[in-house]
């Protein structure tokens, strides 16, 4: 049996309910101060999308900020209790493994979810930090899968056909490993958190390291579910590929390296949320990259917004001095 409490030192419970809840959805994430604040708009999201539900956020942390750890108790209230999980320096990843630049060990700590949640309930949902929640998730979280160790939603083909030439698994069933619903019992039963651990760090290089584990040790064991509850979409700049998401999107979630909360990308939706959020007056991050800044510094310029163009290559032009 896996001992989580060798990677993690304590555990916080925020709750304005003293009476236990047996209809109240498990949600979980797992991520470090760099996500923090895009964790919380996810949460807000869940929350201002499923007034009629229950929930207790998991939240497994990764050195987070006490300023950001009291923002999340600010999202409290009858209906929202939060638990904090503090990893520790315990918890190690071949680095060699972790290839793509946005990837850290933070992205495998989802394998210990299950051996931390286990007792507290046989059934609950994962999500990625950079997905939005659009409409209720409570037929989702219904969903039966007592004979499957996860619920799972495939990913895109081109992803899918990459697969083909790295892993000897079924690339057609190959799941995004950013939502999954999570038979937690036969999770346990299986070892899968010591198995994942072990795969993880077996010396292979895991092109997509969790995912890629994920996929390989629950091949044959995950139930496939429909697109809407896990919606990829590939943002640029203007963001307007949010005018072309269908609107039977449940989760939606921002994949590749771009992502909604940094000030080159115009994402409407993820700024409606974040001023809804307890980081409403916290400002969102400038770039990931320096590169970024002059690209959208030119794109503000296109578009005739001279005075951003002029801003933001004036920071491009300050963070290349650096």
């Amino acid at each position: 049996m896996f001992d989580w409490k060798k990677f993690v030192n304590k555990m916080e419970t925020f709750s304005e309910s003293n009476e236990p809840n047996s209809n109240m959805l498990h949600i979980a994430l797992a991520f470090d101060d760099n996500y923090a604040m895009p964790a919380g708009v996810t949460i807000t999201s869940v929350i201002k999308n499923n007034s009629s539900s229950c929930f207790c956020f998991h939240l497994l942390v990764d050195n987070v900020s006490l300023e950001n750890i009291n923002k999340f108790k600010e999202l409290v209230n009858q209906q929202v209790t939060i638990k904090i999980y503090y990893l520790n320096d315990n918890f190690e990843i071949n680095p060699n493994t972790l290839v793509l630049g946005y990837l850290s060990a933070v992205s495998c700590v989802r394998f210990i979810l299950p051996a931390l949640l286990y007792s507290q309930t046989k059934k609950f949902l994962y999500i990625d930090s950079d997905i939005l929640c659009l409409k209720p998730i409570s037929e989702l979280y219904n969903t039966d899968i007592s004979n499957y160790v996860a619920a799972v939603i495939s990913d895109d083909k081109p992803m899918q056909n990459k697969i083909k030439q790295l892993y000897n698994i079924d690339s057609e069933r190959y799941f995004n490993s950013g939502v999954l619903l999570i038979n937690s019992e036969k999770w346990m039963q299986d070892d899968l958190t010591n198995k994942c651990i072990e795969k993880v760090n077996d010396g292979n290089i895991y092109h997509f390291a969790d995912q890629d584990v994920l996929n390989i040790l629950l091949e044959n064991k995950t139930l496939l579910l429909p697109i809407k509850y896990n919606t990829k979409i590939h943002i640029t700049f203007p963001c307007n590929e949010e005018k072309a998401i269908a609107p039977y999107t449940v989760l939606l979630h921002y994949v590749t390296g771009y992502k909604p909360w940094y000030q080159t990308f115009n994402s409407q939706l993820f700024q409606s949320y974040h001023a809804l959020s307890p980081w409403n007056n916290t400002p969102r991050p400038l770039a990931l990259k320096k590169s970024w800044l002059r690209n959208y510094a030119k794109h503000c310029f296109k578009e005739k917004q001279f005075s951003l163009s002029i801003k933001f290559y004036y920071l491009y032009l300050l963070r290349k001095l650096v």
